[in-house]
């Protein structure tokens, strides 16, 4: 059991990138990561992550940063503090299916307007929609 949650600590902080100087506000950054990897599947419901204090050891971040994107996760219901285990991926199956789809949803409108933008035309893109999904009522 401790092999186990110490292998989905090492490979979480691996994963983790932080770029100060990316002008992306650090807890920005730890949210949408960890928001990235349940979505991907990476992270699993019942996955224990770092403390506050290790992962702001690790990548020299203020701990306050780190609570700041623990507490935005735990106010989503992603994750949640368990006194004795620590803090815990509680996202399930329909979380990250939204997860998805809300990803899937960006990349269609930004795939719409990069189409839109080289000239593509409404009734083409639908034509594009309706041999790619089907009939209407499908």
């Amino acid at each position: 059991m401790i092999q186990a949650i110490q292998e989905v600590l090492s490979r979480f902080m691996l994963q983790l990138r932080v770029d100060p100087h990316s002008g992306i506000p650090i807890y920005l950054q730890i949210l949408s990561t960890i928001k990235d990897q349940i979505e991907h599947g990476v992270l699993r419901q019942g996955d224990t992550l770092p403390t506050v204090r290790q992962l702001a050891t690790e990548h020299r971040i203020a701990p306050n940063t780190v609570m700041k994107a623990y507490s935005e996760l735990q106010r989503e219901g992603l994750i949640e503090s368990r006194p004795g285990v620590g803090t815990v991926i509680t996202a399930g199956g329909m979380v990250q299916q939204d997860l998805q789809l809300n990803s899937a949803i960006q990349n269609f409108k930004d795939a719409t307007l990069r189409l839109r933008g080289i000239g593509m035309k409404r009734a083409a893109l639908q034509d594009l929609l309706h041999d790619t999904y089907g009939p209407e009522d499908a």
